[in-house]
C-alpha cells in the first residue's frame, strides 16, 4: 500500500469511528497512584516532593538510568527577588520588576500571566527550598544572561544539591521514583480526560492509572539533533550541553492527544565547545569576571549582553567561535568544580593557561600584541567605570593576576524555550485554549514563558517553581 493510500485509509477509518485519533485506556491497570510524573529532573522532583508533602501518592518515571536531567548539570544559579540577601547589599528589587524584565526579554510571545505567576512565586520557591534544608552561599550574584543582581547559588556544586534534596524529600513522603522507565503513551478515557499512561521498562509494558492526573516534566529537546533540525534548523549544527535524555518525545505524545505547542523554533544558546570537541569549560557564568574576544584578540560585544545577542554575535563571526579570558583571581572566585573543569580542559586542549598574556595569546594564535592591548583598555575601563561597549562595570574586576586562563566560546544549544502551552497552574492547553483535563506540565517541556531570550538563572526558577505549583494545583483538583 502506498503512503498516500495509507493516510487516506486511516482518515476514512477515523471519520467512520472505527479508529480513534487518541489513545484510549485499557480496562485493566497494572498499578495505581494519585499523580504520575514523567521525568525526574528539577521540575518533576520538585513536584514529587511537594505533592508527597500534601499527602498524594506519587510515582515518578525517569527514562534514563539516573535522575537529575539538566538540573543536575546546571550551574546552580537561581533567580528571584529575595530581600534577605539583596537588601543588605543596597539592592532594591520586586516581583513586578522581575516580571517586567522577563517580559522585556521574552518579547511578544511571552505569556504575561505565566510570567507574572513565576515572578510572584519565585521568592516563595527559595524560601521553600531553604525550609527543606538547602543552604545558599552568602551574597547575590550577577550571572550570564541576567541584567540585575538577583541570582543565588547553593553551597553544593552546580545543580547537585537541588536533586539530592528533592529526591530525599520525595522519598521521605513515600514517592516511588523509577529509573529506566520510559513513558511512551498518554491514555485517555472516553470523554477525552487523561486517565494514565503506558510505561516501558525492564519489567515490561505497564499501564499506570493516575487518579488525580499526569504531570509532564520530561525536559526539553536540545539533545535531539533530529528534533532541532525539524523545528529550529538554524541551530542543528551546534553542539549541546544537555543531559542525554532531553530528546522531546513527550512533546509529540502530548501533541498526539491534542496539546498545543508554542515557540518551538526558539533555542537558547550559551558559550561551549565547538563542533568536533566534546568537553565544555564554563568560564562564562559571571560576566563581571571575563572578557570575550574574537580571533583578532578584540572584544566585539559587551559580555553582559542578552544571551540572544551574544549568541548572534558569536555565530556571526567568520570562525563561529570566540575565546573567554579570565585571570587567576577570576577563576578562583568560581566554585571548585568549575576550577577543576578548567584545569582538566587544559589537559584535553579545551582550555588554555599561561603565566603571561603574550603567551596565552600565542597559544590562541591571536595577532601579536592584540590581547595585551585589549586587556589594557578593559582594565582602564574597570578603573574609570566606563566601558566603550556599554558593559556595566559596577561589579567588574580587572584582569591582571597570572596565570591567565582561556577557553573556547562557540555557541552550544543550552535550552529549548518552546514546548507545551499551559496556563498559570500548569494545565496543558489545546490550540483553542481549552484544558486537557488531567494533564499538567512544568519546566523545560513547556513553552511560551522565556520567548526570545531566557534570562540567566531563570531555567531553575521556572522548573522548581512551576513543578511546585503544579503539585499544589493537582492536590486541589
Amino acid at each position: 500500500m502506498t503512503r498516500r493510500r495509507q493516510i487516506l485509509s486511516a482518515a476514512i477509518l477515523t471519520s467512520a469511528g472505527l479508529v480513534s485519533p487518541f489513545s484510549r485506556s485499557a480496562t485493566a491497570w497494572d498499578a495505581y497512584c494519585d499523580i504520575a510524573i514523567v521525568g525526574g529532573g528539577g521540575a518533576g522532583l520538585a513536584a514529587a516532593a511537594r505533592a508527597g508533602a500534601l499527602g498524594l501518592q506519587v510515582s515518578v518515571f525517569e527514562k534514563m538510568p539516573t535522575v537529575g536531567g539538566n538540573t543536575r548539570l546546571a550551574s546552580g544559579y537561581i533567580s528571584a527577588p529575595w530581600p534577605r540577601f539583596q537588601t543588605p547589599l543596597g539592592i532594591t528589587d520586586s516581583w513586578q520588576k522581575f516580571a517586567a524584565d522577563i517580559k522585556d526579554n521574552a518579547g511578544p510571545t511571552g505569556d504575561s500571566a505565566r510570567i507574572g505567576r513565576l515572578a510572584q512565586e519565585s521568592t516563595r520557591t527559595l524560601d521553600w527550598l531553604e525550609t527543606l534544608g538547602l543552604r545558599f552561599m552568602p551574597g547575590t550574584f550577577l550571572v550570564s544572561g541576567e541584567h540585575f543582581p538577583r541570582a543565588y547559588k547553593p553551597m553544593s556544586a552546580n545543580g547537585e544539591g537541588y536533586i539530592k534534596l528533592l529526591v530525599s524529600q520525595a522519598r521521605a513522603h513515600g514517592a516511588v521514583i523509577e529509573t529506566g522507565a520510559k513513558v511512551n503513551e498518554l491514555l485517555l478515557d472516553a470523554s477525552g480526560q487523561i486517565e494514565g499512561l503506558t510505561v516501558v521498562s525492564p519489567q515490561g509494558i505497564r499501564r499506570i492509572r493516575a487518579k488525580k492526573g499526569v504531570l509532564l516534566a520530561s525536559g526539553g529537546f536540545c539533545a535531539s539533533d533530529a528534533m532541532v533540525a525539524a523545528v529550529a534548523p538554524t541551530y542543528e549544527h551546534l553542539t549541546h550541553d544537555n543531559a542525554p535524555g532531553c530528546t522531546g518525545e513527550m512533546l509529540w505524545a502530548a501533541r498526539k492527544i491534542g496539546a498545543a505547542l508554542v515557540d518551538m523554533d526558539k533555542i537558547q544558546c550559551q558559550p561551549g565547545c565547538p563542533a568536533g570537541r566534546t568537553y565544555r569549560v564554563r568560564l562564562h557564568n559571571e560576566p563581571n569576571r571575563f572578557v570575550l574576544v574574537n580571533h583578532q584578540g578584540e572584544r566585539f560585544i559587551r559580555e553582559d549582553a542578552r544571551r540572544d545577542a551574544l549568541r548572534d554575535a558569536v555565530m556571526a563571526l567568520p570562525e563561529k567561535q570566540a575565546f573567554i579570558i579570565v585571570d587567576d583571581v577570576g577563576l578562583r572566585q568560581y566554585n571548585q568544580l568549575i576550577q577543576k573543569e578548567t584545569v582538566l580542559g587544559v589537559e584535553t586542549g579545551d582550555a588554555f593557561a599561561a603565566l603571561t598574556v603574550a603567551e596565552l595569546a600565542r597559544q590562541l594564535h591571536l595577532p601579536q600584541g592584540a590581547l595585551e592591548e585589549t586587556l589594557s583598555h578593559y582594565n582602564d575601563a574597570v578603573a574609570i567605570q566606563s566601558d566603550r561597549l556599554g558593559k556595566d562595570m559596577t561589579f567588574c574586576s580587572p584582569i591582571v593576576t597570572p596565570p591567565f586562563w582561556a577557553c573556547y566560546a562557540a555557541m552550544t544549544r543550552h535550552a529549548s524555550d518552546g514546548g507545551l502551552k499551559t496556563d498559570v497552574d500548569g494545565r496543558v492547553l489545546r490550540p483553542d485554549g481549552t484544558v486537557i483535563a488531567g494533564l499538567w506540565a512544568a519546566g523545560e517541556v513547556t513553552g511560551g514563558l522565556h520567548g526570545n531570550n531566557q534570562m540567566g538563572g531563570n531555567g531553575l526558577t521556572d522548573a522548581l517553581t512551576f513543578g511546585r505549583l503544579a503539585a499544589e494545583a493537582i492536590a486541589r483538583h
